[in-house]
């Protein structure tokens, strides 16, 4: 066999080597969460909120600013990986009308890279304790329900799959998520007063629709200081992308409501906070965008390159075949001694 042939041959070989690396080693290298992941969602709608400064001046009438239009930034950034955890920074900030800070809430998050779900949180790194998903969905999302983590209620729910949308002219699958119980999230319980005169939740209880006031006995049977517990509940829609997994909408509504103590009667009173909000327009665009870019370079890493190199190989082989029979014929056909 001439040596042509020969290396022919093993270049075939190292075009199926080749093949068989792309699609096995670099294929999963790539098809996780970078290490440089960095991305910013805005929303926009309205909010009804306590108002401190009025509850302080007395103003009882204007304690509860309603209908106040709000835009919060989301910041969701790795900022540390162990092999295949990711440790993410997710930070929420809601901005009022004038643009000032209402509330920021900043919370860790050890993750697996691929189907974003709870991991141990590496040594120092300050990732809180969770279960399920939090800040996204798996890079291979399914037509199922997952588990999802309520932070502000420190509780494991459903994310009830809901249907196959096209979103900014990519097919995505949305889920709903519903969480309520007691308000837990430290940050959240923070920027809300552990207890107020009874004078003053009388007076914000009056400024309520009247179908969703307390009763007026049980206001008169509070103590002059109303010692405050909070519940939360979470409402939220998540488009998510159907080949990339990338949150592509949201549509978030949480409602924190003040309820008195066991001890003062365990009754609910009035919502401090309504935060209705949906993902901007532009937002969706740039996720769509960036699925966009994914997709096709998961495509081209995990598909196109993979293949090319099998046909390649392929060719090669038959080359490498060809001229060995070409080799054989004609020394066949050659002059023989007797």
């Amino acid at each position: 066999m001439r040596k042509s042939t020969w290396i022919l041959g093993g270049l075939a070989v190292l075009l199926l080597a080749a093949a068989a690396v792309t699609r096995l080693a670099v294929y999963p290298a790539v098809h996780r969460v970078p290490s440089d992941l960095d991305v910013t969602l805005q929303y926009t709608g309205k909010a009804t909120l306590l108002d401190a400064l009025a509850l302080e001046s007395g103003d009882l009438a204007n304690a509860v600013k309603r209908d106040v239009p709000v835009t919060v930034d989301r910041h969701v950034r790795v900022v540390d990986t162990s092999g295949d955890t990711a440790v993410f920074a997710d930070r929420q900030t809601l901005h009022g009308p004038d643009h000032e800070t209402l509330a920021d809430i900043k919370h860790r998050w050890a993750l697996d890279r691929r189907d974003l779900d709870a991991r141990p949180a590496p040594e120092g790194s300050g990732a809180e304790p969770h279960r399920g998903l939090v800040i996204g969905w798996p890079l291979d999302p399914g037509k199922r329900d997952y588990r999802w983590w309520d932070f502000a209620t420190s509780t494991e729910v459903d994310a009830v799959y809901d249907g196959t949308e096209t979103v900014a002219d990519r097919t995505a699958y949305r889920y709903r998520i519903r969480a309520e119980g007691p308000l837990t999230d430290p940050d959240l319980s923070a920027a809300l007063p552990p207890a107020l005169p009874k004078e003053a939740v009388s007076g914000i209880a009056a400024t309520m629709p009247a179908g969703q006031r307390p009763d007026t006995a049980a206001l008169a049977g509070l103590p002059d200081t109303v010692p405050l517990t909070y519940a939360a509940t979470t409402d939220l829609r998540v488009w998510g992308d159907s080949e990339t997994g990338s949150v592509l909408d949201t549509a978030q509504r949480r409602v924190f409501t003040a309820r008195t103590t066991e001890e003062a009667g365990g009754g609910t009173l009035f919502p401090v906070s309504d935060v209705d909000v949906r993902v901007t327009d532009d937002s969706v665009r740039d996720r769509a965008d960036y699925a966009d870019s994914a997709a096709r370079s998961l495509w081209l890493v995990g598909t196109l390159l993979p293949l090319a190199l099998l046909v390649a190989a392929a060719l090669i082989a038959a080359l490498a075949i060809w001229r060995a029979r070409r080799a054989g014929r004609r020394s066949e056909d050659a002059p023989g001694t007797a």
